[in-house]
């Protein structure tokens, strides 16, 4: 019992023997589904100490296991105490066939059914029955009951989300996505994902870190008319909602679910968001489900024309803000003593210049060397490095403005470089080329194209262990479904409006990563002359030098040379302009001078 951590894993044992249950398994996530956590549900960083934004834990009487991702392997063996817990990647070892190896007949393993999807609990209670043991779900999370200090439920303010940054109304949106209800034979569409209802109701809220949401849940009728289950205390202020919203406390959610149960309402409840705790609960009182996509998920991806313009708008600001970074960096760098800590905050600052500037997007990846090599690299005081030459620099960062969300990935040289580095630097560009300039016809999804970016890679024996691209949202999330680019998901079809990233990588552990990321809007480029299908393509949304000093010029083809000088030359074109000091505006035009060679 020498840490905290040790203390806790006992304590818990006790509370779950207390429940009749004999072990415990706990995904990291709230109610909502959300990829940021309120400080109030870091349940496992509570009980494990691990920090990861993925991760399974599974408590037994004797043994504790913690699963994350290939990203995190370092962070699991630098928080996790080996004496109180195993950790395993999934992809090696998944929690559930850990569990076919260690649960015992006989044995009950609890769960809270609110913080399962229906799919995962469904695998887990077929994985019991088959080891002669039982699945249970619990009337109340066990860590909660032994959580003493814990923080309260988050109380921010909620704001609005005005037409002139959203393009619609909020009633307009509703009675679209009710139309698509009652064409499915749906009365009411429940709803828990955060972005979903800050979208359908134009609200923004300050309920967790990097995601401007509200932590609700909403009942949408096939009429329009929505019930919002939010803590009034939230929206004390100057918050004006439109007509057909009512508020009603979030204790009486589950009553308002019995309600409709009873009366034998049909629910639309997307299993990939609603977790199974409520849709076990529609079902026992009486509720018709229909088990399928959130409508609003699509509709929130197509952005209007509001919306892209305002994208439009903030990645131009965002890469001057961008600019003014790297010309600092290059000023100050490699004599200045500068860290990574340091290119951080002077990162931030730069954006937090903008008045339409909402925050960070999600916490700066600023890498430097090995650290870089790490594709989910979180930047702290323990393992901040210098920035040193003889390696690169690898910065992933983006912000929230009020009329957009950017996510930029640029990979920077300290002084000579390896010609490793830069040949592989080159592969991961001609990749991201590749991505920026494919067409497509419609209904192609995003993993058909996954592969364009790795062909250069793969011929050299190479790869990167992450996916392509992401959606991002419009003054919302960073990461965004249904869209992707992953070969492990084909994802959604791709459709104009829609705005991902195009981020190819490669990483040479413990020595240096490489990563180049644009945002992209889908966009229709017609039927070709002779054509039969119309085809789709993509606009770079993000402006910002890409470095040069890492490309080698012979490794790319004519076409390739002619994308990187015409980006530089847009780049250029859009940002000078918005340069007041001459020496980031004299850096920008180094940065973005043709190739030679």
């Amino acid at each position: 019992m020498s840490s905290p951590f040790a203390a806790r894993l006992d304590a818990l044992r006790r509370a779950l023997a207390d429940a009749g249950v004999h072990g415990l398994y706990l995904p990291r996530t709230d109610e909502h589904g959300s990829e940021y956590l309120p400080a109030a549900a870091e349940r496992v960083a509570w009980l494990s100490g691990f920090t990861g934004s993925f991760a399974v834990l599974v408590v037994l009487p004797e043994k504790a296991a913690v699963f994350s991702d290939g990203r995190y392997a370092v962070q699991l063996a630098r928080e996790l105490d080996p004496a109180l817990f195993e950790r395993h990647e999934v992809s090696t070892l998944s929690p559930l066939r850990w569990l076919e190896r260690e649960l015992q007949p006989g044995a009950r393993l609890g769960v809270d059914p609110f913080l399962l999807k229906h799919e995962e609990y469904e695998r887990l209670a077929k994985l019991a029955r088959a080891k002669g043991a039982e699945l249970v779900p619990l009337d109340a999370n066990p860590i909660d009951r032994i959580w003493i200090d814990r923080p309260p439920a988050p109380l921010t303010r909620v704001f609005s989300h005005p037409e002139r940054f959203a393009g619609e109304s909020s009633t307009s949106k509703r009675r679209r996505i009710a139309e698509e209800l009652r064409a499915k034979g749906a009365d009411v569409l429940f709803i828990t994902a955060a972005d979903c209802i800050a979208w359908l109701l134009n609200i923004r809220g300050r309920d967790i870190p990097y995601n401007p949401l509200c932590l609700s849940f909403a009942l949408l009728d096939a009429d329009g008319r929505c019930r919002w289950f939010v803590d009034p205390r939230k929206l004390e202020g100057e918050l004006a909602l439109e007509d057909g919203i009512t508020v009603e406390p979030p204790e009486t959610l589950l009553l308002a679910l019995d309600q409709l149960g009873l009366a034998r309402c049909a629910v639309l409840a997307d299993p990939a968001e609603v977790h199974f705790g409520f849709l076990d609960r529609l079902e026992r009182a009486g509720a018709r489900l229909i088990e399928a996509e959130d409508p609003i998920r699509r509709a929130k991806a197509i952005k209007n024309r509001t919306e892209i313009e305002g994208a439009i708008a903030a990645h131009r600001r965002d890469g001057a803000a961008m600019v003014r970074f790297l010309a600092w960096l290059e000023r100050e760098g490699l004599e200045g003593g500068v860290d990574e800590l340091r290119a951080c905050d002077r990162l931030e600052l730069e954006r937090a210049k903008d008045p339409l500037f909402e925050g960070l997007a999600f916490p700066t990846i600023s890498a430097h060397g090995p650290n870089a090599a790490l594709p989910h690299y979180r930047t702290s005081a323990q393992t901040n490095r210098r920035l040193e030459p003889g390696t690169v620099y690898l910065v992933d960062s983006g912000a929230h403005y009020r009329d957009g969300t950017t996510d930029i990935t640029r990979t920077i040289a300290l002084g000579e470089v390896p010609r490793e580095i830069k040949e592989r630097f080159t592969l991961v560009l001609k990749g991201h080329i590749a991505i920026a300039e494919a067409l497509f016809p419609k209904g192609t999804r995003g993993g058909q194209i996954d592969c364009l970016a790795r062909l250069c890679l793969w011929r050299h024996g190479l790869d990167y262990d992450h996916g392509t691209g992401h959606g991002v949202g419009s003054f919302l999330c960073v990461h965004e479904g249904p869209q992707r680019i992953a070969r492990a998901s084909l994802g959604a079809e791709l459709e104009p409006g829609m705005i991902l990233s195009n981020e190819p990588g490669y990483y040479r552990p413990e020595a240096y990563g490489i990563r180049i990321e644009n945002l992209l809007l889908v966009e229709a480029r017609g039927t070709p002359e002779g054509g039969e299908r119309a085809l789709l393509g993509f606009r770079t949304l993000t402006l910002c030098p890409i470095d040069r000093k890492l490309v080698v010029s012979a490794l790319l083809t004519p076409e390739e040379r002619l994308w990187l000088d015409a980006y530089h030359a847009r780049v250029f074109n859009e940002l000078a302009p918005l340069l007041n000091d001459p020496a980031d505006r004299a850096w920008l035009e180094r940065a973005c001078a043709p190739l030679r060679g």
